[in-house]
């Protein structure tokens, strides 16, 4: 609903109580993406990986990596996104806009 500053706003409440949660940093990435541009919204999941105690944090979660491929307009996509159609629903649509775009 393009709400994206205030979802920030509330995200950051709950991330000073949470701040290695996933779900959270990756909802703030994929505000920051709406708001700003992937370069923003990579930072954050780059945050995700300092905090956390595995450095292959975004490389173990699909939902990140799906994320990462979408925040760097299609870098990946083909090595990414085809393991993830049946898992991830918008992976399958992802994959299509990236042939769109390139073929």
């Amino acid at each position: 609903m393009d709400y994206y500053d205030v979802s920030l706003e509330i995200l950051q409440v709950y991330l000073s109580l949470y701040p290695d949660s996933i779900v959270s940093v990756n909802l703030k990435a994929c505000n920051h993406f709406q708001l700003y541009n992937g370069k923003a919204a990579e930072a954050e999941l780059k945050m995700l990986t300092n905090a956390s105690s595995s450095a292959n944090v975004i490389q173990d979660n699909d939902l990140l990596r799906h994320n990462l491929v979408v925040f760097r307009e299609g870098e990946n996509a083909l090595q990414v996104l085809p393991p993830l159609v049946d898992v991830i629903p918008e992976a399958r649509i992802n994959l299509v806009i990236y042939y769109l775009k390139n073929d």
